[in-house]
């Protein structure tokens, strides 16, 4: 079969969330089919990603984007007076665009894979072979949850409006694909119920690989607070920002020693006047080799106030034998069960509390370390995660082939 792979981030090397989805799911369909990748890229690819993109395709293409913040200014005041959502206006690129257009035309494709909702855009009106919408997240529950946290008003109100108008077209855009997959059964849910007339949405979550994140041996004298996430995500940013005024002073003055270790590649400045500001937060930025970060961990955070989708961080965590503090906005999705697997929490004091108690108590460390570690073998595995995509691939082609 010869697919059509069509991404906004481009799959290597697998870092963040959205990437290791990207990159796992490629390698896969790229194993079995001929695959054609078309991406954006940010900055030239270096020689490791070309070759890495080289191997598993048959053939590539990229097209550069920019992003900048007066570009975002520019493209959020044009979105208030058209229908289309700032964060697809903000992705549409002419020369994205006649490189879809030129490959769609020729006929070749028999399956179409298209790789966040932000690229949907560029095959919405294409019906020469089945297509796929890869919705990573609910985008438009992603910004509903900024705007209630949103305490500037000009920013809140631009978060309302674009959220509804989000929704829109989210399902604007999954009623014009064959299939839908989502990374969760709640987000399923919500675009179910906002397209109602279908029934072509699939979860197929997010997996681990288990050998880039093997279990670690935790240190029992440790007292490290520990945040691993992307720090170009705001819900990311703004997690860090809130657990480091709001929740680490409570902790601070009941623990002795304590300290904040804040793992992410690229940290913006609010980030890092945080390890400016406080000896004990260490502003770590990218980090090669986690393993060293992860056997210090008495706690591994994730303070989220709002996102959707899976955090694939807390399957990562639970890989390698983490002890995990989560909102119930973090860990949504997930099917971990609290008390058993990781703590949950909402609050500053609660989350402070549920914080200590990890601290305090090496016991439970271990005991919730195994209990997740069991958890996501179990569950999150890539080959049955792999299995279920290719059941429902062939159940989709088998559709188009008799003509249903």
């Amino acid at each position: 079969m010869k697919i059509l792979f069509l991404t906004q981030l481009f799959p290597y090397p697998p870092v963040c969330g959205g990437t290791i989805r990207s990159y796992n799911i490629l390698r896969h369909l790229a194993a079995r089919h001929d695959v054609t990748l078309v991406s954006f890229v940010r900055k030239p690819l270096s020689e490791e990603q070309v070759r890495a993109g080289l191997e598993l395709c048959r053939d590539m293409r990229t097209v550069p984007i920019r992003r900048s913040a007066a570009a975002n200014v520019r493209f959020a005041a044009a979105s208030l007076a058209s229908r289309r959502p700032f964060i697809v206006a903000r992705d549409f690129v002419p020369a994205m665009q006649r490189t879809v257009g030129e490959l769609a035309e020729s006929g070749r494709f028999d399956l179409a894979y298209v790789d966040h909702l932000q690229m949907a855009q560029y095959l919405m009106s294409w019906r020469a072979c089945p297509k796929v919408l890869d919705e990573h997240n609910v985008e438009w529950k992603v910004i509903q949850r900024i705007a209630a946290r949103e305490r500037t008003p000009i920013k809140r109100l631009f978060a309302e409006i674009e959220w509804r108008k989000l929704r829109r077209w989210e399902a604007r855009a999954c009623r014009s694909f064959d299939l839908v997959f989502t990374v969760t059964e709640n987000d399923l849910r919500t675009l179910a119920a906002d397209c109602p007339d279908l029934s072509s949405f699939v979860c197929i979550p997010i997996g681990v690989d288990f050998e880039r994140f093997p279990s670690v041996k935790l240190d029992p004298d440790s007292k490290d607070i520990v945040s691993i996430a992307t720090m170009s995500w705001p819900p990311n940013i703004d997690s860090i920002l809130y657990f480091a005024s709001r929740v680490y002073p409570k902790i601070k003055e009941r623990v002795d020693g304590v300290r904040l270790v804040i793992v992410g590649s690229s940290p913006p400045e609010a980030i890092r006047r945080l390890g400016k500001a406080d000896e004990s937060i260490e502003v770590a930025g990218f980090v090669p080799d986690l393993r060293v970060v992860a056997s210090r961990t008495a706690a591994f955070i994730v303070p989220l106030r709002s996102g959707s989708g899976l955090r694939v961080k807390i399957l990562n965590a639970m890989a390698m034998g983490l002890p995990i503090v989560s909102t119930s906005v973090g860990c949504e999705g997930i099917g971990a069960e609290p008390g058993r697997h990781l703590l949950v929490a909402d609050g500053a004091a609660e989350f402070a509390e549920a914080v200590v108690r990890l601290l305090a108590d090496y016991d439970l460390r271990r005991r919730l370390a195994r209990g997740g570690s069991s958890f996501v073998r179990a569950n999150y595995g890539w080959n049955t995660i792999c299995s279920r995509l290719d059941a429902a691939l062939d159940r989709l082609l088998q559709s188009a082939r008799s003509g249903i």
